[in-house]
């Protein structure tokens, strides 16, 4: 009996994560969509072919649901990063690595997903709790981002001259820049030699002794 109830409970865990995830993913197709005040429950309910009760269980309000899909988007860079970060470094062309990472993170655009644009809504906002709650997982991003181009920096790949935040600010403000201009100008050609001329640019600016 004990083991029964053991696994029952694994498979009621098991449910209720699949069907978080299942409304975080709606969730961020209507906002992005549809904008955040045009957005509610009731739509990501609909679209996620659940009961509004399935959503009512996971998520308390719209902003509940709106700030876990700015942190899960924050966790999942974070969690990435590291290892993005190792394959640049260790190829053959750091460059190269670096520009088709670059273009990896702009992929979608191409592909026509609405979702690119949902970091807009973030910014925008203008609910005092979610444009703290932004504050606060970006400061925490940049921080984190700072720390692993610092160690870069001691390896030898960055210049000894540059503040490794200040960089992981610079970056962050490029790939937000660079999806502003896909919006004003979505051509993909442009797309491409704009991250081309980013990568290029950055890259000599910042490399170190590792790099010569």
């Amino acid at each position: 009996m004990r083991e029964w109830l053991k696994e029952r409970q694994a498979e009621l865990h098991a449910d209720l994560t699949d069907t978080r995830s299942r409304v975080l993913e709606a969730a961020a197709q209507v906002f992005s969509s549809n904008g955040y005040v045009n957005s509610s429950l009731d739509k990501v309910a609909e679209y996620a072919g659940l009961s509004k009760g399935a959503v009512y269980w996971h998520f308390s309000s719209k902003q509940d649901l709106f700030l876990s899909i700015l942190k899960q988007t924050y966790e999942q860079q974070l969690r990435l990063l590291p290892h993005q970060v190792d394959h640049i470094l260790s190829s053959n062309e750091p460059m190269t690595a670096l520009s088709e990472w670059l273009e990896s993170q702009f992929n979608c655009l191409e592909a026509g997903e609405e979702r690119s644009s949902l970091f807009l809504e973030f910014l925008v906002s203008g609910e005092a709790e979610i444009r703290e709650n932004l504050q606060k997982l970006h400061g925490h991003m940049m921080d984190e981002i700072g720390i692993l181009l610092q160690e870069m920096q001691r390896r030898g790949y960055m210049a000894e001259d540059v503040d490794p935040r200040s960089i992981a600010l610079m970056l962050d403000a490029l790939l937000k820049g660079v999806l502003i201009e896909w919006i004003l100008d979505p051509r993909p050609d442009s797309l491409r030699a704009l991250i081309h001329t980013i990568s290029k640019t950055l890259w000599h600016g910042i490399r170190g002794p590792a790099n010569q």
